[in-house]
């Protein structure tokens, strides 16, 4: 599981404004000190801060920076702004890759304690594939060599207690001598799902089902697990072992 920004857009770019704005008015909150963990998306986390800008995201090296209640997390290159809030042994994170508040304990019992409920990777419960559960995303962009370009993701939560949500998010934006235009646009929905071996069905809020069919695929560069509907292929949002 990684900390991480929900687009790719100037990556490098944010890091640098990041680490330069931490460098003159931020600094790594001694408050924040110590082990935290919880479960995001059904899934068990650990987060340990340093005290010293440095830590771990379920093992995975990070760097981070606060300035005020908005906690910077820098996770291999990718960099997320969260805002936090400390209550006695509790820290609750949002914003970020966290669809929705996330409440973590000081100390790893919670975690650990996540780990031996879940249920093991390759089974199912109730039509709900454990090894499914998490986020997964489909991120595009596009820029013009005359400037201007397009941007565009599409996330899907399914979370093991059979419900899920999705979102998406485009933009476009033109650019010519003295001239400039953009639009952007979203889209969400939320409900229940369910899966097979080979297919993937929702059922919208809204009242409409949808049956996808399901292809487990990994990445052909960096073998991240993937989840392909329909031909259409989504990349786990979360560091996960490949399929």
């Amino acid at each position: 599981m990684a900390w991480c920004t929900r687009s790719t857009f100037n990556r490098r770019s944010l890091l640098a404004c990041v680490l330069l704005t931490a460098s003159l008015c931020a600094a790594a909150n001694p408050v924040l000190k110590g082990a935290w963990s919880g479960t995001v998306a059904g899934d068990a986390f650990a987060v340990v801060f340093d005290g010293k800008g440095g830590g771990t995201a379920n093992g995975r090296p990070i760097r981070y920076q606060t300035q005020g209640n908005v906690l910077f997390v820098e996770d291999a290159g990718d960099v997320a702004a969260y805002t936090f809030d400390i209550q006695g042994s509790k820290l609750v994170v949002a914003g970020g890759a966290f669809d929705q508040p996330v409440t973590l304990t000081r100390g790893t019992a919670s975690a650990t304690a996540a780990a031996k409920r879940s249920p093991p990777s390759g089974g199912s419960v109730a039509g709900i594939q454990a090894a499914m559960v998490g986020k997964w995303c489909k991120v595009s962009s596009f820029t013009a060599n005359a400037g201007g370009g397009s941007q565009s993701s599409a996330c899907f939560a399914l979370r093991g207690d059979g419900s899920y949500s999705y979102g998406a998010e485009s933009s476009m934006s033109a650019q010519a001598p003295g001239m400039w235009g953009g639009t952007a646009s979203s889209s969400g929905d939320a409900g229940r799902w369910s899966a097979t071996e080979r297919t993937l069905t929702a059922h919208s809020q809204s009242g409409q089902v949808n049956t996808y069919q399901l292809e487990k695929r990994n990445h052909p560069r960096n073998r991240d697990p993937m989840l392909c509907l329909d031909g259409e292929c989504y990349v786990s949002y979360w560091q996960k072992a490949p399929w």
